[in-house]
């Protein structure tokens, strides 16, 4: 009888294994960046601003990273963030799981450096990791921000 046990056990415990190995995937990055290189802060907003309507979203809002932080006239001038959405796309993701909210409306932070402007930002794919309902939907989301910011960065 223990004999018997053992040997169900060793296949559920191999099985499990075989399927596990099968379920394997890659996993998603944490930010997505790329830069573009040449060129100043404001151009590389403008670029920005110009690839979120090409692509179907909508330009909410830009500030910089210390806004309502420090007065104006000492914000730092080399840390934008950018605010865009797709309130349709918005919809459905709330529709489907209210932690939605963890990664909209979407940003971008842009960081002015020697060489050009570092366009970065959180993968909607990896904060979503381990809600099977959100996923796809942010997997899609994850597609639309490298169309994003590769067409600011050209």
């Amino acid at each position: 009888m223990l004999r018997r046990t053992f040997l169900i056990l060793a296949f559920l415990i191999s099985t499990g294994m075989a399927q596990a190995a099968e379920v394997v995937t890659e996993a998603e990055p944490m930010i997505l960046t790329t830069t573009a290189s040449g060129i100043g802060m404001d151009a590389a907003v403008a670029a920005l601003n110009q690839a979120i309507v090409n692509h179907n979203y909508t330009f909410v809002r830009q500030q910089a990273m210390d806004s309502r932080l420090v007065p104006y006239a000492q914000e730092v001038r080399s840390v934008r963030l950018v605010y865009f959405c797709n309130f349709t796309k918005m919809d459905r993701a709330l529709r489907l799981d209210p932690r939605a909210t963890q990664v909209l409306p979407c940003r971008v932070t842009l960081v002015e450096t020697p060489t050009g402007v570092d366009l970065i930002a959180v993968n909607p794919a990896w904060v979503t990791q381990n809600m099977p309902g959100l996923h796809a939907e942010c997997q899609e989301m994850k597609r639309d921000y490298l169309a994003i910011l590769e067409e600011a960065a050209l």
